[in-house]
């Protein structure tokens, strides 16, 4: 497939995302969810983001998909970062859209100014395939579909509002997780 943007450009964008942290899952369907500890949530958000920077993009991708697919929108912008750099998975660029532009569900500058930067840079033809897919994923990993509730704040307690926390809906001690679908996006 025909790259939609230069590498340099990209490469640029990409940076320009800030890492933030995650969140959790829920919908009336809860055999659509998984049930996990709250540890071992956090473990899995923190192992992802440790492989990823230890170059293990095979394993990171794993876990990343799996919160991305919870709602967590840190995961979804990683993931869609990681189609459009082939780290762990096929470069897939329109992919690799459709999951930062349901990152940026959430109101979230960084990720609102990515995703515009990407659209004016695909072609109508492209840019109809990306949406479909895009669709597809919010239908199923959106905030509603997942039941995560998310909100800004502020990192070490200071006064510049530059993540993003999201929370899972929880069944009594634990956390219910939206489960991966194999989905065709073509």
């Amino acid at each position: 497939m025909e790259s939609i943007m230069s590498f340099g450009k990209w490469i640029l964008l990409l940076a320009a995302i800030c890492v933030v942290p995650p969140a959790f899952a829920a919908e009336s369907d809860t055999a659509s969810f998984e049930r996990i500890e709250r540890s071992a949530y956090r473990d899995m958000l923190r192992d992802a983001a440790s492989a990823y920077g230890a170059g293990r993009y095979d394993e990171s991708f794993a876990m990343f998909r799996r919160t991305a697919c919870a709602g967590d929108k840190q995961s979804q912008s990683a993931l869609g970062r990681m189609y459009l750099l082939g780290q762990g998975v096929q470069r897939d660029d329109l992919t690799g859209y459709a999951w930062l532009k349901l990152a940026a569900e959430f109101i979230y500058p960084k990720y609102q100014s990515v995703v515009r930067a990407l659209e004016d840079a695909m072609t109508p033809e492209q840019r109809t395939i990306a949406e479909g897919r895009v669709a597809v994923l919010k239908e199923r990993y959106s905030l509603s579909a997942t039941g995560m509730s998310c909100s800004q704040s502020a990192s070490k307690g200071g006064h510049i509002i530059d993540q993003i926390v999201c929370t899972p809906r929880s069944e009594g001690k634990r956390l219910l997780l939206r489960r991966c679908d194999d989905v065709k996006l073509d």
